[in-house]
């Protein structure tokens, strides 16, 4: 889940509790050293902070002795503000990553281990005083069979490096496609579209037209373009997989501007199929003309009621129903040009621990109890996040805000594992601006196109 989100000037502090009768009196030395004092600060960007105070404080009840600093930052500050702290050795001791920037991130941040030693104080109040236990233990944290076996395959291929977890998430989002069902109707298409097919044909029937100036009035879908549409890269690599084509191989070279064998640069290839495919929505020559660069955001358009179609993720949801109480829209599952072998794209973000962190046991126990624990199952219902644990699909799949985002997760992957993800944005926008112009030469217009898969690619490289 990308994208600019205005600051939320949100911090949370979970002031220690001096409990009655909670010292060093009648404590072992293993105890008095297991109840030390211990602050946490945690960082989170688009984690929902209510939801993990919730679950903060239910964590704390037993454990006195910590303290817990909840922040919540914007995603385009996360990496600058870590990087300013750790220069001058302070900073969070958890941070949550973007699944896309672990690459980035990684060497900043801590490996997970087997286990950690754990603490939970037990306070006792009776007629005659109260009365405080604590009980240590060892709390085992997931070994790499458990993430192959409990997660969503998305996980064990993004959290792992060198055979090192690095982390976990609270959920995992898909794409799924939102529609205004009062635009649909207004078109006279009796239901909502099934495939890609009735999918083109809906669009031509809800988009309209100045037609003095050819000026798009209202569009079918938000399609076609890079810079103004939200996961752009995501839908990209979408449509790619869908066709069989992989952005990157799996041994994390990029793939999808090699040219099948024994064609020359002038052939037209399947990539390029797909890339006309997105972009005709978008080139004005084409029966499915709907958007295009000028348009503003897709998402903005989407609630305001001027656009069919907008796909999009699980959290875009509660963004709309706020921002557009009154909408009359529905969510489909996503298309799928194979139903035998479907196809979507993972977004979320992973629970990590910062390399510096002087406190890391406390911090890797308390993201095992919010990402491995029930916990987990009650962060996801009280949010209405699509889960990253395979138990709990089941029961989502009867959810019916949920069913269209759950349907693929377990297929769900990311295309992106590098070091510069919004580098790799950038390289996507740019190839699907430059798709849309005019080429220079018609005859030799597949050789022009293949130069821009080539030079996307070649960026995307640099960032890997």
């Amino acid at each position: 889940m990308q994208g600019k989100w205005k600051l939320v000037n949100l911090v949370i502090i979970v002031a220690t509790l001096v409990l009655s009768g909670f010292g060093c009196q009648g404590l072992s030395k293993e105890q008095q050293a297991a109840t030390k004092p211990v602050a946490l600060e945690y960082w989170t960007v688009f984690d929902d902070v209510e939801a993990l105070q919730a679950l903060i404080d239910k964590y704390r009840a037993d454990r006195p002795y910590l303290s817990i600093t909840l922040r919540q930052l914007r995603s385009d500050e996360l990496y600058p503000r870590l990087v300013e702290a750790l220069a001058e050795d302070r900073g969070p001791d958890i941070i949550s990553i973007s699944s896309r920037t672990l690459g980035q991130f990684q060497s900043k941040l801590a490996t997970m281990p087997a286990s950690v030693p754990d603490a939970v104080v037990s306070v006792q109040r009776g007629t005659l005083g109260t009365k405080t236990q604590v009980f240590t233990r060892t709390s085992q944290l997931p070994t790499l069979d458990q993430l192959d076996r409990e997660y969503l395959q998305a996980v064990g291929k993004d959290v792992v490096r060198g055979g090192k977890m690095y982390g976990l998430p609270l959920s995992v989002d898909t794409m799924a496609v939102y529609y205004n069902k009062d635009l649909l109707d207004r078109a006279g298409v009796a239901e909502p579209p099934k495939n890609w097919d009735e999918f083109q044909a809906a669009v031509k029937k809800m988009s309209r037209f100045d037609k003095a100036s050819g000026k798009i009035l209202q569009a079918g879908v938000a399609f076609g373009t890079g810079n103004n549409i939200p996961g752009s890269d995501d839908i990209i690599a979408m449509l790619f997989k869908q066709s069989g084509i992989d952005m990157l191989s799996r041994d994390g070279q990029v793939v999808f501007n090699i040219p099948p064998r024994n064609g020359d640069r002038n052939s037209a290839t399947p990539v390029m199929a797909v890339m006309n495919f997105y972009t005709d929505f978008a080139n004005v020559n084409r029966d499915t003309y709907s958007w295009n660069e000028q348009m503003g955001n897709a998402l903005d358009a989407f609630v305001s009621g001027r656009v069919g179609f907008f796909f999009g993720y699980s959290y875009h949801l509660p963004i709309i129903k706020a921002r557009a109480p009154q909408l009359n829209f529905r969510v489909l599952p996503l298309f799928q040009l194979n139903p035998d072998q479907p196809v979507n794209i993972a977004n979320y973000w992973i629970q990590t621990v910062v390399g510096k962190s002087k406190h890391q046991d406390e911090a890797w126990a308390l993201i095992n109890y919010l990402t491995h624990s029930p916990a987990t199952q009650e962060y996801v219902e009280q949010t209405g996040r699509p889960t990253a644990l395979r138990a709990y699909i089941p029961k989502q799949k009867e959810i019916l805000d949920l069913q269209p985002f759950v349907e693929n997760l377990l297929v769900a992957e990311t295309w992106y594992r590098g070091n510069n993800y919004e580098a790799g944005v950038r390289a996507v926008n740019d190839m699907l601006h430059d798709w849309l112009q005019d080429p220079p030469n018609q005859d030799y217009i597949n050789e022009w196109r293949q130069n821009i898969l080539d030079r996307a690619a070649a960026k995307i490289s640099q960032t890997l």
